[in-house]
């Protein structure tokens, strides 16, 4: 058949230089990826589509799409590894197809929904290989009567928010704060927010799928069967397969909300105040989450640090419930009438972005307009009251840093101690008072690898050190999707894996997550650093 159509296949491809930005001619052009493309083309109805959808580092557009999601700015250096080829579909089809070449021409896949996970493990790896790009597939469908949503893979968190405020203010996702987060991994790996303390994690909130398997089989929750079901809702789903699309589970919130933001200093009594933070916050009404940010800074203009917390505060409920609630659950936080504002659950998600209440709520569904990231992180999770000895180890360990330093602190407890830490592969539920994020900035270097940015990355793990005695034990929990390639990457048998494994799902979860993929995945095509093994 290549035969017969070689010479109209000529003219074709020379027409379609003029005419598209991505040519087969140019693709094809590209080395160790040819057999590759000729498999896509091969199997493909369409080629003048297809030909608009697929990118290989010969084509102007391939640097400029692979940046646009790297939502982590220390990737954006020239020793990163890019991926071989990158498809953007706007159907399934082309997945499948993707899939399929990519198997049989030795290429790994990595799946990017949106680009946020802190190692960038969704769109660079060391092997050729194919990343499927979900930027085309994004749609949202809200159902206000049924209280559900089908969102696909590669529609954001502020995306979804928006739609749901288009269509209803009653009614919400209890996801995270970021409004880049791509939906596809995101839920993968359990997700939190906000509304944690009322209605879980966001994948306790996942009602059904589209999932694509390793053979190119399509599922929802009923073929796929519970198992795999379970394990895709915070066992990182890309270790089992492709998810196409979420449905979800809306939940109910008032037509107004309360935030406030309030910050104290050591001087201001910060220390004690955090203190008794730790037995009030996860404890205390469903209603109320308080987030905490931790930094170090300069008073004013002398050589002195002191530690700054900044507490901020989301109540589903008005000023009139939430004041008299405080003044007798937590009367040394201060709040007050002045600093509380009651506002729309969508405009919430702006205030923690860091955003005025009164910016456009638009900006949610602009990409571009939110600032990226520049870092290194790290999990952890408070199971016992860190006591005020314990703070001020770390509050000298932060004045010590260059201010590059962030802690950022959720209260668990609600809805969270109503599961088992088996009911899915999340396994940080009851007894878990607080989860904390330790991130170092890498701004004003040029990379993450200079020598103030390696400072940075000591110090970060020094600190990590530091909190040993006061975080979870046996193991020492971590967040999945927070994943932290220094945990370890090793595994060729349960020893190694289990180092990092067990800290993020548990033994029992591991172990489970481990029987799945040998079932649905048994040769483990679906594989990166820290994925579920298969031995």
């Amino acid at each position: 058949m290549k035969n017969n159509s070689q010479l109209s296949s000529s003219v074709f491809l020379f027409l379609l230089i003029f005419s598209f930005s991505v040519s087969w001619a140019t693709l094809l052009s590209s080395p160790g990826s040819g057999n590759l493309i000729s498999c896509l083309q091969s199997h493909s109805n369409n080629v003048s589509t297809i030909s608009q959808l697929i990118f290989t580092p010969v084509n102007a557009s391939f640097l400029p799409i692979w940046q646009v999601a790297v939502q982590n700015t220390r990737f954006l250096k020239p020793s990163t590894p890019r991926p071989s080829v990158i498809v953007t579909p706007v159907e399934e089809t082309l997945i499948q197809t993707s899939l399929y070449c990519a198997k049989k021409h030795g290429y790994e896949i990595r799946i990017r929904s949106g680009g946020h996970d802190w190692e960038g493990l969704s769109y660079t790896a060391d092997v050729p290989f194919v990343m499927l790009d979900f930027t085309n597939m994004r749609s949202i469908d809200v159902d206000v009567a049924k209280r559900t949503a089908w969102v696909q893979a590669g529609a954001t968190l502020g995306e979804l928010y928006y739609k749901i405020s288009r269509e209803t203010d009653t009614l919400y996702f209890p996801a995270g704060v970021c409004p880049t987060v791509g939906v596809g991994g995101y839920m993968g790996g359990g997700g939190y927010g906000n509304l944690l303390r009322k209605f879980g994690t966001a994948a306790d909130n996942v009602l059904d799928a589209r999932f694509m398997d390793v053979d190119g089989n399509i599922l929802d929750r009923k073929s796929m069967g519970e198992d795999l079901f379970w394990a895709i809702r915070g066992g990182g789903s890309s270790s089992f397969g492709i998810v196409l699309a979420w449905k979800l589970s809306l939940v109910p919130v008032p037509k107004k909300v309360t935030v406030f933001i309030l910050n104290k200093t050591l001087e201001q009594g910060a220390t004690e105040i955090f203190h008794k933070y730790q037995y009030v916050a996860p404890y205390i009404d469903r209603n109320l989450h308080i987030r905490t940010q931790v930094f170090a800074e300069y008073i004013g203009n002398t050589t002195k640090k002191t530690i700054r917390i900044m507490f901020e505060g989301i109540y589903q409920g008005t000023r009139d419930t939430l004041l008299p609630l405080l003044d007798r659950k937590f009367p040394g936080l201060g709040v007050t009438r002045e600093i509380c504002e009651e506002i729309k659950m969508v405009q919430s998600t702006l205030v923690f972005w860091g955003l005025p209440s009164s910016t456009p709520t638009q900006i949610l569904t602009n990409r571009s307009a939110i600032a990226k990231l520049n870092n290194k992180s790290k999990s952890d999770y408070v199971r016992t009251p860190i006591p005020v000895s314990g703070l001020r180890k770390i509050w000298r360990k932060l004045i010590q840093n260059d201010e590059s330093a962030l802690l950022m602190i959720n209260p668990f407890g609600g809805r969270m101690a109503d599961f088992s830490e088996t009911a899915l592969p999340y396994p940080h539920r009851a007894g878990v008072l607080l989860q904390i994020l330790k991130t170092v900035n890498f701004n004003g270097q040029p990379s993450d690898t200079t020598p103030t940015s390696l400072k940075r990355v000591a110090w970060l793990r020094s600190l990590d050190a530091l909190l040993a005695p006061y975080v979870s034990n046996n193991p020492r929990e971590a967040y999945s999707n927070y994943n932290d390639l220094d945990l370890g990457v090793g595994s060729s048998n349960y020893e190694e894996a289990s180092v990092w494994g067990e800290r993020y799902w548990k033994r029992d979860n591991f172990m489970k997550l481990i029987r799945i993929k040998a079932k649905v995945d048994p040769h483990n095509f679906f594989r990166r650093p820290q994925s579920i093994p298969v031995f």
